[in-house]
């Protein structure tokens, strides 16, 4: 376990130790690289985004500001590159389609073909409600669940106040738990 905090490890490269910023590589890249893919739903553009956003972050952080909370800070670098991409691109955002699905699955003791073609379904009737969230719901409930950051840190990322975060989360969930009813209901009625 390491006890540096993310602020310690910017001190110390601060300080020349290039080697800390590996480890807040170590620490951070699946985080970066999970965001963007919910972002931009592309794993090329993702992996691209990850590279951009830690060469921005490298070059920033003599002017990143020690209170706890480079997490936040990094993710907020990584918003705005997949922003920028999106609108140089002319694209949609979509986000938290089924490829973000497939990182929530755990490893199961092999299922049967009919749960698997079950989970399937389901996993794709979460990936469509997401899909009709707004912008805003989608990013602040894939932080929240994806990443298990707190209101205040999603705040901080989101740059927004956190009375709208968590209305903007309980927002998505409300709406996911009514598309997840509708979809249990379906597929009852179909048996």
């Amino acid at each position: 376990m390491n006890p540096l905090t993310d602020d310690d490890l910017v001190r110390m490269y601060r300080e020349g130790n290039v080697q800390a910023f590996d480890v807040i590589f170590d620490r951070h890249h699946l985080t970066v690289y999970r965001w963007a893919l919910a972002l931009l739903h592309d794993v090329h553009k993702a992996e691209d985004v990850l590279q951009e956003a830690f060469a921005a972050a490298a070059q920033a952080l003599p002017r990143y500001e020690s209170r706890g909370r480079f997490r936040a800070w990094l993710l907020r670098i990584v918003r705005n590159h997949c922003f920028n991409r999106i609108v140089s691109e002319g694209n949609r955002i979509v986000i938290a389609g089924s490829n973000v699905l497939e990182m929530l699955e755990p490893a199961s003791n092999e299922p049967s073909p009919a749960e698997r073609a079950a989970a399937k379904d389901e996993h794709q009737s979460i990936a469509d409600a997401m899909a009709e969230l707004p912008v805003r719901q989608r990013e602040a409930l894939t932080l929240y669940a994806l990443e298990q950051m707190q209101y205040d840190e999603i705040a901080e990322a989101m740059e927004m106040p956190i009375n709208t975060v968590k209305t903007l989360i309980h927002r998505a969930r409300a709406h996911l738990a009514v598309r997840l009813e509708e979809y249990r209901k379906e597929t009852h009625n179909g048996l």
